[in-house]
């Protein structure tokens, strides 16, 4: 009797029902507090040709045409990663400061948006499995990637950080997801597929390093896999935008700029860079993201990949290889910035780490999951698309555990999940007193003196602070605000 009632209330389209809503509801202070957001450090300095642009035109396309003027050359003397430098040369308080509350709606929908397309083209085109289940699985691991979010203020809040990392990071999932789409329409979808992968593969190509080299290794890979199989004539026509894909990494990587920013740093040599990346890997992945939600995460995604991957044919083989391949991926991440600079401080550079890696091991885990399947059952061995009882209380017993300690983590760590972090100053006051602290500097900017003087922030809220400026008005952050104004001075009181 009892076995019945579970599995009448637990099924796959509530819990996906549940999940989602629990995602979604988790959101809501996280976009709230974006409301209080202003713009800081390069914002204004990156963003201030484009601003003038428009103060003068109030012209769209002139301003577009500034930021591609900015980003060819950012190319020539500073960096290489051209699609990058134009998003970050266009902030969206460059059309109006209150503008830039919508940089968090920005990074976070593009994030969950693109994760979902991507997984679900893999969960459902490829591998057959049930819509209801694969979106269950979405919704766990986008949970933990943006609630546990590390370096959260550069990840969302802070437009020139993340529209450089997150952004690229969301377009090179997009652009995983439609080559898949492409490999599974015909006719003129698939037409418009290509097309808009290649679109997407130049621009993924021109963002960070970072996320170019990892494209780039896969697209090796699936260019090796391909002949290997001897199946190149098959997806022959996903060559034109791999091809355009390696064009913009290529582009990327010769920038004489590359060269020029390099001779300011000290990076690692070439082959340092690798090893250490491999040790950070585990320091970071393994040592200090690996907290209770990722294990929690780990296992009730259990049974939804088993009943999830009942209906597919595909073997698994190799499992130990693909996890290590998934290894050397999230690796590949830090190897740019070790070589580039020599360290993995920024946060910015931790937030995009630990998104790929929860990605990698959401899908190294069902890659598993999946192979222990197919050597212990056959397809059609597990029939019905409702969840059998012990899959029921399997995951009715994560979901009550995982709210439960998320209760008792909450009370002495309010900053621990990015959804209590917004909560805790929004209640308090902080983010309020922060933007109003910040508005009344905009109206001082605007004011029509061209020497400007502004009180220290009353508060730092933990999502939104992320640099203010300095005493000294020739400090790289104050003349940023002086370019984007049109001020002479601007100087923080003591």
């Amino acid at each position: 009797m009892m076995k019945e009632k579970i599995t009448n209330w637990i099924t796959p389209k509530r819990i996906a029902f549940f999940l989602t809503i629990v995602y979604l509801g988790s959101l809501i202070p996280v976009l709230w507090i974006g409301w209080y957001n202003y713009p800081s450090a390069d914002d204004y300095s990156i963003g201030s040709n484009c601003r003038q642009v428009w103060v003068n035109s109030h012209n769209l396309f002139a301003v577009l045409g500034a930021g591609i003027a900015r980003a060819a050359e950012d190319w020539v003397n500073w960096m290489g990663y051209f699609t990058s430098n134009f998003l970050m040369s266009v902030p969206p308080s460059v059309f109006g400061e209150r503008f830039y509350v919508l940089t968090v709606w920005i990074m976070v929908s593009m994030l969950s948006l693109s994760t979902w397309y991507l997984l679900r083209n893999i969960f459902v085109k490829v591998f057959k499995a049930d819509k209801y289940i694969s979106h269950s699985i979405i919704m766990c691991m986008l949970f933990v990637t943006v609630q546990c979010m590390v370096g959260r203020v550069e990840a969302f809040y802070w437009y020139a950080g993340a529209a450089n990392y997150m952004l690229i990071h969301s377009l090179s999932l997009f652009f995983f997801g439609v080559l898949i789409a492409a490999v599974y329409d015909r006719g003129k979808r698939r037409i418009a597929d290509l097309v808009l992968a290649s679109i997407l593969g130049f621009l993924v190509g021109g963002g960070n390093q970072m996320t170019a080299l990892n494209v780039t290794v896969i697209m090796l890979v699936v260019i090796g896999f391909g002949v290997a199989l001897k199946k190149w004539k098959e997806y022959k026509p996903l060559l034109v935008p791999i091809a355009f894909s390696l064009f913009g990494f290529v582009l990327n990587v010769a920038s004489p700029g590359n060269w020029i920013r390099a001779e300011g740093t000290n990076g690692m040599n070439p082959v340092k860079a690798v090893l250490i990346s491999f040790y950070y890997c585990l320091d970071y992945c393994m040592d200090q993201w690996s907290g209770w939600p990722v294990a929690i995460l780990l296992i009730i995604l259990i049974p939804l990949f088993w009943k999830a991957l009942g209906n597919t044919t595909f073997r698994f083989p190799c499992p130990l290889i693909v996890v290590g391949f998934g290894y050397c991926l999230v690796s590949a991440m830090m190897t740019p910035p070790l070589f580039a600079v020599g360290n993995m401080e920024a946060a910015r550079l931790q937030a995009l780490t630990y998104t790929m890696y929860i990605l990698i091991l959401t899908l190294c885990e069902g890659y598993v999951v999946g192979y222990v399947r197919q050597r212990l059952y056959s397809k059609g061995k597990e029939e019905g698309k409702d969840f059998s009882p012990a899959q029921a209380w399997w995951v009715t017993g994560c979901i009550l555990f995982f709210a439960t300690a998320s209760v008792l983590t909450v009370i002495p760590d309010p900053d621990y999940f990015v959804m209590s972090s917004a909560t805790t100053d929004l209640a308090n006051g902080s983010a309020q007193a922060y933007g109003n602290a910040l508005g009344e500097r905009m109206k001082l900017y605007e004011s029509g003196e061209k020497n400007i003087e502004v009180d220290p922030l009353p508060t730092r809220p933990a999502l939104l602070y992320f640099a203010d400026i300095e005493q000294n008005s020739e400090d790289w952050k104050n003349r940023g605000i002086c370019r984007f104004y049109g001020l002479e001075s601007v100087t923080l009181l003591p």
